[in-house]
């Protein structure tokens, strides 16, 4: 007797065992190879900024850049959290880190982003203020008209040491996706941007 429930005890541990789903990783969870390339916009004064999607490791883990003209300004690594098979974000750039999570339906991609970022002193925010608003008077991007409303949204900008954003990135034919920016304001709520019209990068 003693050896038949032993035999069934081993019987069951090997269906068990063989009954085991394979592991999942990044690229089946994702499901979203369309994703993968650079894709570029450019906005009224001809400034470039790209959006890169690649592999790191193939089908396991991805990364992400932002370049703005060229000019790396924020990088993240998109890995599997594979106990609840969800796909993470860490993104790094400027003065801020990020956590989120990407969730996929059907042709859309769905970012959410929870930032964090060092304070900074009085002057430190007002010599920011400063030299970006030189740059774009220089620039011509804005007129003196707007420099006082400009400051002030920099001003916001520095201030804040936390915060959160989501993003929507819908694909609208092979060459062409659709990204969509909502930030939260400091009463809570999530205010969307303009969407803005990105075009896949041939080689």
């Amino acid at each position: 007797m003693k050896k038949l429930t032993s035999l069934l005890i081993f019987v069951g541990l090997a269906f068990n065992v063989s009954g085991q789903e394979k592991p999942k990783n990044l690229k089946e969870v994702l499901q979203a190879d369309w994703l993968v390339g650079s894709w570029e916009t450019k906005n009224a004064d001809g400034q470039v900024s790209s959006h890169t999607f690649s592999w790191k490791i193939e089908d396991v883990l991805m990364v992400k850049e932002y370049r703005e003209n060229g000019e790396l300004r924020s990088f993240a690594i998109i890995s599997l959290d594979t106990d609840d098979d969800k796909v993470l974000t860490h993104s790094y750039g400027n003065r801020r880190t990020s956590v989120g999570e990407l969730k996929v339906e059907k042709n859309k991609v769905f970012r959410t982003s929870t930032w964090k970022s060092k304070k900074l002193s009085g002057e430190q925010i007002q010599s920011r203020v400063e030299s970006i608003v030189a740059n774009q008077l220089a620039s011509g991007a804005i007129q003196e008209a707007g420099v006082p409303e400009l400051k002030q949204n920099i001003r916001n900008y520095f201030q804040r040491t936390s915060g959160a954003n989501k993003y929507t990135y819908e694909k609208q034919g092979e060459d062409k996706m659709v990204m969509t920016r909502a930030s939260k304001n400091t009463s809570g709520e999530f205010v969307e941007r303009e969407p803005v019209t990105l075009t896949r990068k041939k080689e």
